[in-house]
């Protein structure tokens, strides 16, 4: 009796509650876990103001890790050095020369050392051991041919690290034995036995690892994010250290368990019409949450996405009576309707904080009549479609989005959401609205709008089989629809003309998989889709720039930015909560504290950050009022419009000058885009 329970039968997470709760709690476990439910707990993300710097680098300050107790935090930075700080005095313990000749890019603790002992990887392609009490370096490894980017440690497994490294591997060492590398002659680490991953046999002799993560449940897990989309979740049980091997004949990976990628990047049809075309993506980022069953991505060039590691999700697809969706299109004539796959797509979770686990439900909620809807969720709607009614399509997603959170089960809430996708228009956002039609209609089979709007998102991307046999369909259910039928039949064939042209005129040649391996280009193209993706950053300047759950708990998620901002998000819906002015320039380390809600960020200045939550309702101070950024929605939209730029348009950028609506040059300087002022950076990236 004495929990408290919600409305949805669970234990309740008001803070309140918990904290009261906690008094009847004896065991260590039990205060454990109500410190956990504090940590990160939504209220306080979205109160998070600025409370101090630390200041002793002398450049970018370009990776940041607290010990497991949060007591010292430490920091790597361009001017070669390691500092090891107090967090509370804000002022250094210990100001470490690291011996590296190049940028720090990474920093650990060593588990098991008594905070004794650290990691470094740097530019100069070394991972070098520190002993912090003596102020000295006591192991270098020089094994990697390429800058090593990350370093990951295990509590599980305390005498290991893993390094990633930008010669396409992943390697695996132990610090009780020294190594030394024989040089093999090559670019690869041919001539290094702790080789534990290795890229270039199926993704090419350019491939690249840019970042990894341990699972902190599972450690025999190894999630490697490289110098593409797709993030690769790997079992070690079945992998053993061994020499990297550039034969092309190892063409399958048994040891890869996964691919992760949104749906619109591993789709083949859908990549063709991604708008940046000329530039790749990248992931830079890669994390779990607390228990491990998810994993958090911060995609180059895109947005922030949320995988699901113990039930993988298929991506959208379409069965066609045997018929592939990247089949020559038939005559229309002929086509037959189609059907949705829906294995691995169903409803959101009634649970505002958890995922759905195990068997995917495809009908089995039934769609609410608009009468049992409750009045805050009717009230959202309206909201919604003021917003919407504004063109202000953000403003419209995020109150649909709150609205679905309360009432997963109302098909008008996706269905006007979808249409609000479709209008904003950013990167994959019209994939995001086939993904809510589809899922309108599970809930409502036949609703006109909605299947309106499926044929619109599978014409925008290039998906003309399917949405011809999804129009014979709604002839059938709407014969008295001339008009929508033959306006929508005219633009579809002059789609498929477009289209025929343009393959003719390319050819079928993929130039971005050319020295990809068959396996590799099946998993690319079956990878498992998002469960949630988190828009409004901007990632292509740095390939160091990281995203972050806030705390065990992850009620929230937080990314740096081009624009030296900190966007938080509300892990739930997606929706952004709060924008801090984190850097002059651009922001990329984002670190939550271990036990409190104590946030440290850094970037292009000198300088660490941090950031803790305020007391609501309190005297802001004139630091906080300006660090905090109001105008959310137009600093989103012009890192969207950044992130779209094509060549000329970036040259023009770095010039100080854009290009207008009608084709004239715009001083920057002048009248300068909420959130545009930081595209300088101070020091060169990465």
């Amino acid at each position: 009796y004495f929990y408290v329970k919600s409305d949805r039968g669970d234990m309740s997470t008001n803070v309140h509650d918990i904290i009261e709760r906690r008094q009847y709690w004896i065991h260590d476990w039990q205060d454990q876990k109500a410190v956990s439910s504090l940590n990160g707990h939504g209220s306080h993300a979205e109160r998070l103001g600025y409370v101090g710097q630390l200041e002793s680098h002398r450049g970018c300050v370009n990776c940041l890790q607290w010990n497991s107790d949060g007591s010292l935090l430490a920091s790597g930075s361009d001017d070669l050095t390691a500092i090891i700080w107090d967090p509370y005095k804000k002022s250094p313990i210990v100001v470490m020369p690291t011996g590296h000749t190049g940028n720090i890019f990474s920093v650990n603790f060593v588990p098991g050392s008594g905070d004794r002992q650290l990691l470094t990887g740097a530019e100069d392609r070394e991972v070098r051991l520190h002993d912090i009490t003596a102020s000295e370096t006591t192991q270098v490894w020089s094994c990697s041919h390429g800058r090593v980017k990350r370093i990951a440690t295990s509590p599980q497994q305390p005498h290991l690290y893993w390094s990633a490294a930008e010669d396409g591997c992943i390697r695996q060492l132990d610090l009780r034995e020294s190594h030394t590398c024989q040089p093999d002659g090559g670019g690869g680490g041919g001539g290094c036995r702790n080789v534990l991953i290795d890229l270039k046999p199926t993704c090419g002799p350019h491939a690249q690892c840019k970042c990894l993560a341990i699972n902190p449940v599972r450690s025999e897990q190894i999630a490697v994010g490289a110098l593409d989309a797709y993030v690769r979740l790997y079992d070690t049980r079945v992998l053993r250290p061994k020499r990297s091997s550039r034969d092309p004949c190892h063409s399958a990976d048994p040891s890869c368990v996964a691919h992760f990628a949104p749906g619109h990047v591993s789709n083949t049809q859908t990549r063709k019409v991604r708008r940046r075309s000329f530039r790749s993506l990248a992931t830079t980022y890669v994390a779990f949450n607390s228990d491990g069953s998810e994993l958090l991505v911060n995609l180059s060039g895109e947005h922030v996405y949320l995988y699901d590691t113990v039930c993988f999700r298929e991506a959208l697809s379409y069965s066609m009576d045997g018929v592939s969706a990247s089949s020559s299109s038939p005559s229309f004539e002929t086509a037959q309707p189609c059907s949705v796959r829906h294995p691995a797509f169903c409803l959101p979770p009634l649970s505002r904080h958890r995922p759905s686990r195990g068997v995917w439900c495809t009908s089995e909620r039934s769609d609410v009549e608009e009468k049992s809807v409750p009045p805050r969720v009717k009230q959202l709607k309206e909201e919604g479609n003021e917003c919407y009614g504004g063109k202000d399509w953000t403003g419209a997603i995020f109150k649909y989005s709150s609205a679905i959170s309360l009432c997963p089960n109302w098909h008008v809430l996706y269905s006007n959401r979808a249409i609000a996708y479709y209008n904003r228009k950013w990167d994959g956002d019209v994939y995001a609205s086939l993904r809510d039609t589809e899922l309108a209609l599970q809930l409502c089979a036949h609703h006109k709008k909605t299947l309106q709007r499926r044929l619109r998102c599978l014409s925008r991307l290039d998906l003309l089989v399917e949405a011809k046999r999804f129009l014979i369909e709604y002839k059938g259910l709407f014969p008295d629809d001339k008009e929508f039928y033959g306006k929508f039949l005219s633009e579809l064939e002059k789609s498929q003309k477009q289209q025929m042209e343009t393959n003719a005129r390319n050819g079928q040649h993929n130039g971005e998989r050319r020295h990809t391996t068959l396996w590799e280009v099946t998993r690319q193209t079956s990878a498992d889709d998002y469960i949630a993706r988190y828009c409004g950053h901007s990632n292509m300047h740095t390939d160091i720039k990281e995203a972050n759950f806030l705390g065990p708990r992850g009620d929230c998620i937080a990314a740096g930015s081009d624009d030296g901002n900190i966007f938080v998000w509300e892990k739930a819906t997606g929706n952004l909560v709060r924008v801090l002015r984190g850097d002059a320039s651009i922001v990329n380390c984002i670190q939550w504290h271990p036990c409190v809600p104590l946030l440290a960020t850094s970037g292009i200045e000198n300088v660490v950050r941090l950031w803790e939550p305020k007391a609501p309702g309190g005297v802001v101070a004139p630091p906080e009022d300006e660090r905090l950024v109001e105008n959310v929605g137009e600093v989103s939209a012009s890192n969207q419009r950044r992130m779209q730029m094509d060549v000329y348009e970036v040259m023009l950028m770095r010039l100080g000058m854009a290009v207008g609506r009608d084709g004239g040059l715009l001083d920057l300087n002048q009248g300068r885009v909420a959130g545009e002022e930081g595209d300088q950076a101070g020091c060169r990236p990465s």
